[in-house]
């Protein structure tokens, strides 16, 4: 799994005006039982708009 960081442009598609591009914005990393798992918290630059998306961790 790539680190993610505050900052960093990754490829996401915008909900609201499908621009393919976003902006991480926060990072949190959860412990969920035995495994790991990311919400990484983005935002479009076209737009504005927020979202969020759980990724799993390493095992």
């Amino acid at each position: 799994m790539s680190q993610y960081h505050v900052g960093q442009t990754i490829q996401k598609r915008c909900r609201t005006c499908l621009h393919d591009e976003a902006k991480v914005i926060k990072v949190d990393r959860k412990d969920l039982n035995e495994k790991e798992a990311v919400i990484l918290w983005s935002q479009c630059p076209e737009c504005g708009s927020n979202d969020n998306e759980l990724i799993p961790g390493e095992d």
